[in-house]
C-alpha cells in the first residue's frame, strides 16, 4: 500500500488541489509565510480563491489525540486513517477509490480480521459521508465508526466478532474539494465545485455569497424597504426583534438574502455560488436531466450531465459493482433528521417485495430507537409528507418523486439495504407549544436557554455599498447550527448514527456449514409414476446441513430479480481426482437464521484421498465457508 505524502504545496493556482490551502493553514510559516487563500479548483467567471478561516470548530481539543469535539479536517481524517493503516495491519486496509473533480485522493478503509479470511469472501457493508460539502457531521458519524471498529476490536465481543465475520468498508470523505471549501472558507455549497451556471446567464460561478464583514461566516442580510415591498417580515412571536419570516414577494416590509452583492448586476444576490451540481442525484436509477426539450417532462435539479457524469458518485458506483458482497450501505447527510430510504419516485407497498420492506421498516424502528429522530421512512411519501402542512405557503403536503437518489440505486439497481439518513436537527430540540412541529422562535428560544444564545448573531449594521446601502447582519450560526451540530454536541449525533450502522452491519447474513453427513446413494425413483428408472453413477449421498446466522437473507428478493447476487452454491472436491457432484444442485437461497438441508447425490473416488471431502458453502453476500468430511470406507 503506498501511503500518500503529507508535504506542503508552497504553491496555489487556480488548478492546485484544495488540500494545499488546507496543508498551509496547518504547518507553520515557511519561507513565504502561511497562505491567506483557499482556492476552490475549475476555471470560474467569478472568484476561485477564498479568504482562509480560523474556526474553533476544526480545531482538536488536543493536537494529535482523538476527540468528537471538534469537525476534523479532510488533512486529520487521512492522518488517522495512515496512522490506523500502519498501527493495525491485520485489521485494516487504506487505498484510494478514486479521484475527486479537483484531483483529490478519495480514500476508503476496509476494516476486517484479515486472519479470518479475506474481506471479499465475507459479507460486508459500506458506509460513506461528506458527499455533500457543508453535511459534516455525516462524515464525522462515517469517521466514528472507523475509530470506534478499531478501539474496541479484541474489547467488545460484538465487534470482535463482527469484524472476525464481516468486511466494514467506510468512506468518510467522498467530496474533500467541497468539504474543505466549507471548513476552511466562509463559502459553502451543495456539493461538488464543479462550475455550473445556475441562473443560465452562459457564466460560471459569477454570483457568490461574500463574507462582507469578515466574521468567517455567510450570515442573513436584512434591508428594510418598506410595507409592501419586501419578502418578510419581523416576527412578533420573538420580543427582541431578531427572528424573520418570510411571508412572500410583495407582502413584507424587510428584504432578507444571504450575505453577499450582486456581482453581475441583474438585480439578483448570489445566485450563481460555487458549483450547483448534486452528487445525490447523480445516481443511474430513475435519473432525469434537468432540462428537456419539451417543456412537459420530469426534471431533476443537480443532476449532472448524465448518469455518474461525475468522479465522485462514479467511485461509489463502481467500487459497488465490484463488490457484490456488499449487503448494507447508508449514504449520509443532513439536516432533517430521519432515517431515508428509498422509494423516492413510487409508494413504497406498489414497488417494494413485501419481504424486502418488512426489513426496511424493521430498521427504520430500530434506527428511530438508536438515534432519537423523529421521522423513518421513504422519500416519496414519508419525507414529502413529514410535515403535514407547508408554514409558509399554507399548502398540504403531498408525495412528491426525487429523481437519482442513492438509495433508490441501492434497493432498485443494486438490491441492498440503503439508507440516505439526514443527521442533527439544526437546533430543533424543544416543541415548547406542543403543536407537532418545532419552528424557528422554538429553536431561537431553546439557542437562548441552552446554548446561552451563541448560536445567533445579533443584527449589526453595515453598508454594503452599491444598490443595497446600508443594511443589517445577523442570523443563525449557518455551519455550526443550522447545518451541522455545534461541536459540543457533535459526539452524540455521530455516535448515535453510528450504532445505527453498526447495527446494520451486524444484521448482514452470514454462512456456515453446520455439518456433512454421507451414506451409501440410494436407487433413483423414476421421476413419475411408469416411468423408466435412469440411473447415475453416484455411489454416495452428501448431506450438508447450512445455515444463514444473520438477520437479513442472502437475497434479498430485488436483488435476485436483478441478478446483482447469483444463487447460493454447493461445491465439492476430494483430495485426489475422482470425485465428483452428480446431477445439477438446485438453486437456493437462505432466509434470515434460516437452516437448510441439502442433500447431494457424489460420485466418490476408489481412493481414501477421492472420499477425503472439501465442501464449500459459496453465497455472493453471506460470504464462504468451508468444511470437510471423509466419507466412510
Amino acid at each position: 500500500m503506498t501511503l500518500r505524502s503529507l508535504g506542503f504545496l508552497a504553491a496555489l493556482s487556480v488548478a492546485a488541489s484544495s488540500a494545499a490551502a488546507q496543508r498551509g493553514a496547518q504547518r507553520p510559516e515557511g519561507p513565504s509565510g502561511p497562505p491567506k487563500v483557499h482556492v476552490v479548483p475549475g476555471v470560474r467567471t467569478g472568484p476561485s480563491a477564498f479568504p482562509l478561516t480560523n474556526y474553533e470548530q476544526v480545531k482538536p481539543l488536543v493536537p494529535g489525540q482523538m476527540d468528537f469535539k471538534h469537525y476534523h479536517t479532510s488533512i486529520e481524517i487521512e492522518q488517522w486513517m495512515q496512522k490506523w493503516a500502519k498501527e493495525h495491519p491485520d485489521l485494516v486496509d487504506l487505498y484510494v477509490v478514486g479521484k475527486s473533480f479537483g484531483g483529490r485522493d478519495i480514500w476508503q478503509l476496509t476494516l476486517t480480521d484479515k486472519k479470518t479470511g479475506k474481506d471479499t469472501d465475507k459479507p460486508a457493508a459500506f458506509f460513506e459521508g461528506g458527499r455533500h460539502s457543508g453535511e459534516i457531521t455525516a462524515t464525522e458519524s462515517a469517521f466514528y465508526l472507523a475509530w470506534y471498529l478499531i478501539e474496541n476490536y479484541g474489547k467488545d465481543a460484538d465487534v470482535t466478532q463482527l469484524l472476525k465475520t464481516r468486511a466494514i468498508y467506510i468512506r468518510p470523505l467522498n467530496n474533500p474539494d467541497g468539504s474543505d471549501m466549507y471548513r476552511l472558507t466562509a463559502q459553502a455549497n451543495r456539493s461538488t465545485v464543479r462550475p455550473y451556471d445556475d441562473d443560465g446567464d452562459g457564466l460560471l460561478d459569477e454570483d457568490p455569497p461574500e463574507d462582507l464583514d469578515g466574521d468567517g461566516f455567510i450570515m442573513q442580510m436584512r434591508k428594510y424597504v418598506g410595507p409592501g415591498k419586501g419578502d418578510a417580515v419581523v416576527d412578533t412571536l420573538d420580543k427582541s426583534g431578531r427572528l424573520m419570516r418570510r411571508v412572500g414577494p410583495g407582502r413584507g416590509d424587510y428584504l432578507l438574502m444571504a450575505e453577499g452583492v450582486d456581482n453581475d448586476g441583474d438585480g439578483r444576490v448570489n445566485e450563481d455560488g460555487i458549483g450547483g451540481l448534486d452528487l445525490h442525484r447523480n445516481y443511474p436509477e430513475n435519473w432525469r436531466p434537468m432540462r428537456e426539450a419539451t417543456g412537459r417532462g420530469w426534471t431533476q435539479m443537480g443532476a449532472g450531465e448524465f448518469p455518474l457524469s461525475e468522479t465522485e458518485t462514479r467511485a461509489v458506483v463502481l467500487f459497488l459493482l465490484s463488490h457484490p458482497n456488499v449487503g448494507v450501505a447508508n449514504s449520509m447527510d443532513t439536516v432533517v433528521p430521519m432515517m431515508l430510504r428509498a422509494p423516492s419516485t413510487c409508494e413504497e407497498t406498489e414497488c417494494m417485495y413485501p419481504a424486502d420492506l418488512k426489513l426496511y421498516q424493521h430498521f427504520d424502528s430500530v434506527g428511530k430507537a438508536k438515534t432519537g429522530y423523529p421521522w423513518a421512512g421513504d422519500v416519496y411519501r414519508v419525507y414529502n409528507t413529514r410535515i403535514p402542512v407547508n408554514p409558509f405557503t399554507g399548502d398540504s403536503a403531498r408525495p412528491s418523486p426525487l429523481f437519482g437518489h442513492g438509495p433508490d440505486f441501492g434497493y432498485f439497481q443494486y438490491g441492498v439495504i440503503w439508507y440516505g439518513d439526514e443527521l442533527w436537527n439544526g437546533g430543533r430540540e424543544k416543541d415548547y407549544n406542543n403543536d407537532g412541529r418545532i419552528d424557528e422562535y422554538e429553536v431561537l428560544r431553546f439557542c437562548d436557554e441552552d446554548y446561552g444564545g451563541k448560536c445567533f448573531k445579533p443584527w449589526t449594521k453595515f453598508n454594503a455599498g452599491g444598490a443595497l446601502g446600508e443594511v443589517e447582519m445577523g442570523g443563525f450560526n449557518p455551519k455550526f447550527w443550522s447545518q451541522n451540530a455545534p461541536p459540543e454536541w457533535l459526539e452524540k449525533w455521530a455516535r448515535n448514527q453510528a450504532m445505527f450502522n453498526l447495527y446494520l452491519a451486524m444484521s448482514l447474513p452470514s454462512v456456515e456449514i453446520v455439518s456433512v453427513a454421507s451414506a451409501p446413494a440410494k436407487p433413483l425413483k423414476a421421476a413419475r409414476r411408469g416411468a423408466p428408472v435412469v440411473a447415475d453413477s453416484a455411489t454416495h449421498e452428501l448431506t450438508v446441513t447450512l445455515r444463514n446466522n444473520g438477520r437479513m437473507p442472502t437475497a434479498l428478493d430485488m436483488a435476485k430479480r436483478v441478478k446483482i447476487v447469483r444463487p447460493d452454491m454447493i461445491m465439492v472436491r476430494g483430495e485426489a481426482p475422482g470425485t465428483a457432484v452428480i446431477g445439477r444442485v438446485p438453486e437456493f437461497w437462505l432466509g434470515g437464521n434460516e437452516t437448510k438441508a441439502i442433500t447431494l447425490r457424489v460420485k466418490a473416488g476408489a481412493t481414501e484421498a477421492a472420499k477425503k471431502l472439501t465442501v464449500r458453502y459459496l453465497s455472493t453476500r453471506g460470504g464462504v465457508a468451508e468444511a470437510t468430511h471423509q466419507i466412510a470406507p
